[in-house]
């Protein structure tokens, strides 16, 4: 998965977006009647194709399996959400070049690594318990963790934000991930989990701080500004209990709420904030572990 978004980012550096851009634009002003900065426009363009490269949910994977046919979104029978992300995580490392990246020969999997779990015909990777793995793109929601959108957040140590930003909390982030950026050490330093990997100099903060409305449609298309990420791909453990909400919830951030953590399983959003020492997450296992 790395070596795929390495080569993603070194397409990236050498592809002219600009027509991308113009396209986005006339777009983004159908929908919302007003047009942003290229510069905010290109962010978006590079995450939309990210995106798209990566899908972690059938709605999402434009060129990727689709949901068996017939079949919707939100389904009982044969085929299970709770498979998607890991059926899509199958099929970018099986079935997809990504920039040159060939595929991955599925013999390199043994029966105990890929399964079918709910038979819908499309295989998985699966956990030492038989259960599928989950994959997340952008959880930045463990990084900005909240339930409330009214406390003040915070980059680094004195730099206020907008009361529709959760603040930037290692607390729960700790336990998927041992091998975080350091915290600033330094009054006024920026926290290096305050920065997106996609977008360092910050254009979709500064586009956001305009309006709620653009934050919600931010949130709800790519994943929260100003927020570290990377992927994670996490086993619910051997009491089966993730603790994350699912990966395929296309649940949106409403407009009065839009750092309403728990509303955003795609982000990676706890299903609770409970007590660390409490909290269902503590015996997942993560490719993260370092």
């Amino acid at each position: 998965m790395q070596q795929r978004i390495d080569a993603f980012n070194r397409a990236m550096e050498k592809t002219n977006r600009q027509q991308a851009i113009d396209k986005l634009k006339k777009d983004w002003f159908q929908a919302y009647s007003y047009i942003p900065q290229d510069k905010v426009l290109d962010v978006m363009v590079r995450k939309h194709i990210f995106r798209s490269r990566f899908p972690q949910n059938f709605i999402e994977s434009s060129g990727a399996p689709a949901p068996p046919a017939g079949v919707a979104y939100n389904v009982s029978g044969t085929h299970q959400q709770i498979t998607e992300s890991s059926a899509l995580l199958y099929w970018i490392l099986t079935s997809s070049e990504v920039y040159g990246i060939a595929p991955v020969d599925q013999g390199e999997f043994s029966s105990s690594e890929v399964r079918d779990t709910d038979g819908d015909g499309l295989n998985e990777f699966v956990d030492a318990w038989g259960r599928p793995l989950r994959f997340y793109r952008w959880p930045t929601h463990l990084f900005r963790p909240g339930t409330s959108s009214t406390t003040a957040g915070a980059i680094g140590a004195t730099t206020a934000e907008s009361t529709t930003f959760a603040p930037v909390d290692r607390t729960y982030a700790g336990v998927l991930w041992s091998g975080l950026p350091a915290p600033p050490t330094v009054a006024g330093e920026l926290d290096p989990l305050s920065r997106d990997p996609d977008d360092p100099t910050g254009q979709l903060r500064r586009f956001v701080s305009t309006s709620t409305a653009a934050m919600t449609v931010v949130q709800n298309q790519f994943s929260t500004p100003n927020t570290y990420h990377a992927f994670l791909i996490v086993s619910a453990g051997p009491d089966a209990v993730l603790g994350l909400e699912e990966p395929f919830s296309p649940t949106a951030i409403n407009a009065t709420s839009p750092a309403l953590g728990a509303t955003q399983g795609r982000l990676g959003a706890l299903t609770s904030y409970s007590a660390i020492e409490l909290n269902p997450i503590n015996d997942n296992l993560t490719n993260r572990k370092r």
